[in-house]
């Protein structure tokens, strides 16, 4: 009997995976891109994302809505629910990085020249994406990893957005926040 294809996902080292939900998940993406809490995520820049998605990360709002437990799976919208978050997440700290060089954590030293990558092959570039790596997943990203999210902006730039290099740092941010691998503990 063959083995059954698993699609290349390594198998968990923990025997009980479980969804972070949204303080958690708030929470780490504060901590892990050196925010305030309250800049993590506001929808439409005045409602924060832990009271507008909180249920369907699965959160409990017994006051607004009256859901007095968490469901027992997951909703069909948590996924969005997660990128609408970490997407926030990402830009706040993108535009920080961006605007203010000299304060800058994550995209520490990538320089843009008319709104590209002035290098991506460039050790600021790789240094980056370890570090984004570093803040989501609590480990060093493995050589095929790096290469991926470097050749990331490569593609970024092949669809001729406006700006390409700001457009690759918000693709390499929410493909590294929103996997599995940060989305669970």
């Amino acid at each position: 009997m063959a083995p059954a294809y698993d699609g290349g996902v390594a198998k968990s080292q923990k025997g009980n995976l479980r969804f972070k939900g949204p303080e958690r998940l708030s929470l780490d993406l504060a901590t892990a891109l050196e925010l305030p809490a309250s800049a993590v995520c506001n929808e439409l820049g005045q409602y924060p994302c832990q009271t507008v998605h909180g249920v369907s990360l699965g959160g409990v709002d017994p006051y607004e809505h009256s859901v007095y437990e968490t469901a027992p799976v997951t909703g069909a919208a948590a996924p969005l629910a997660v990128e609408r978050t970490v997407l926030s997440a990402c830009n706040a700290r993108i535009a920080l990085d961006v605007n203010v060089p000299a304060t800058a954590v994550v995209f520490k030293g990538v320089t843009l020249t008319n709104g590209k990558l002035t290098d991506a092959a460039s050790p600021a570039v790789a240094t980056a994406v370890s570090s984004l790596a570093r803040r989501a997943w609590l480990r060093d990203p493995t050589q095929e990893e790096r290469d991926t999210l470097v050749r990331l902006a490569l593609d970024v730039e092949a669809t001729g957005t406006s700006n390409p290099g700001v457009a690759w740092m918000q693709a390499a941010c929410l493909a590294v926040f929103s996997s599995a691998e940060a989305v669970f503990y």
